[in-house]
């Protein structure tokens, strides 16, 4: 069994209700029926009940809700609640209704007043529109400094990994670096219940080559040991010294990880966007991505060019997610 058939096994444990927003895609309304038919939590479709009722496949189930805005019995509540949220705002009764409209949103709304535990989005609407109503609605973890994201390979043989930041933060500062890893430690966890053995990677390892962008990383090396002292993490580090054991051994012959990362923290966006297509394309993995991190509840990004598979395995990760732990 590799990790995507165990995170379905443990979602369907879990009981968990999760919210799909963008039911006017064809593939979100075929997953939400491989769902059903699993058996592997709750669903809430966020749309009109004639045209979902009417979709092909058939989603008739006790476990399943459609639900939209403009049919909501009490509307005050949620009102309330975006207007409490966004105080700074200073939004009318009027704007935030108009909010809420949005079903992002909505959907967000949802889960921040505890009648979902997470929602799924982005196979229609952009990264920036899913991240700003999570951030909107249910807001960043107080032990976070941002959100970010991690892909989780599996690669060909089951060996599963994950790869950060490869959707969100282009270009973090040392802080913004060590609280992404740190956070990628925390879902690496949740998710393959292994524990997370960091590496921080660059063009050099253990000062191998001298450039302001290798010193980041380090000061992001020394930040996220402040934080947790009890993971293994190390860098700067070359990936090859991260991953082949034998290679460590030459270039890294002190470092705790030995070649024996899971966890690996990319120092830019372009670096890990770029290495998770190029695990994927050409050594065969599959990514379940990007996984949206640091709120305090999962409110999950798709890619737009995802598959219905995708969409599944996504609200699988969503119940792990927001499960204890």
């Amino acid at each position: 069994m590799n990790i995507v058939q165990d995170l379905e096994e443990r979602a369907a444990k879990l009981n968990r209700t999760v919210v799909l927003p963008e039911t006017e895609d064809g593939r979100v309304i075929r997953a939400a029926a491989a769902i059903l038919e699993k058996n592997s939590c709750d669903l809430i479709l966020v749309g009109n009940r004639e045209s979902i009722d009417g979709s092909k496949p058939d989603l008739q189930s006790d476990r399943l809700q459609i639900r939209s805005w403009n049919s909501e019995p009490d509307p005050d509540k949620y009102l309330d609640y975006l207007q409490m949220r966004l105080e700074r705002k200073a939004l009318t009764r009027k704007e935030a209704d108009r909010m809420l409209e949005d079903p992002l949103i909505y959907a967000g709304a949802l889960v921040a007043l505890n009648e979902a535990d997470a929602a799924v989005a982005g196979s229609v609407a952009t990264t920036a529109s899913v991240i700003q109503a999570g951030i909107y609605t249910i807001g960043v973890h107080p032990g976070s400094k941002l959100v970010s994201s991690v892909f989780l390979m599996v690669l060909p043989d089951g060996k599963s990994m994950t790869y950060t930041d490869c959707a969100v933060v282009p270009y973090p500062d040392s802080e913004q670096l060590a609280s992404i890893a740190i956070d990628a430690g925390d879902t690496h966890q949740k998710l393959t219940g292994t524990e997370p053995r960091i590496a921080f990677l660059s063009f050099s390892t253990h000062g191998s080559a001298k450039h302001e962008r290798v010193d980041l990383v380090r000061e992001a090396v020394i930040e996220a040991r402040s934080l947790n002292k009890g993971w293994v993490m190390d860098g700067e580090l070359q990936f090859d010294s991260a991953y082949v054991p034998e290679i460590a051994r030459k270039k890294a012959p002190e470092s705790e990880l030995q070649g024996e990362a899971n966890v690996f923290v990319f120092p830019n966006l372009d670096a890990g966007n770029i290495a998770y297509k190029i695990t994927e394309r050409l050594a065969g993995a599959q990514a379940t991505g990007p996984i949206l991190q640091g709120m305090k509840k999962p409110y999950l990004d798709l890619s737009r060019g995802c598959t219905a598979e995708d969409i599944e395995a996504a609200v699988h990760v969503a119940c792990v997610l927001s499960g204890p732990g």
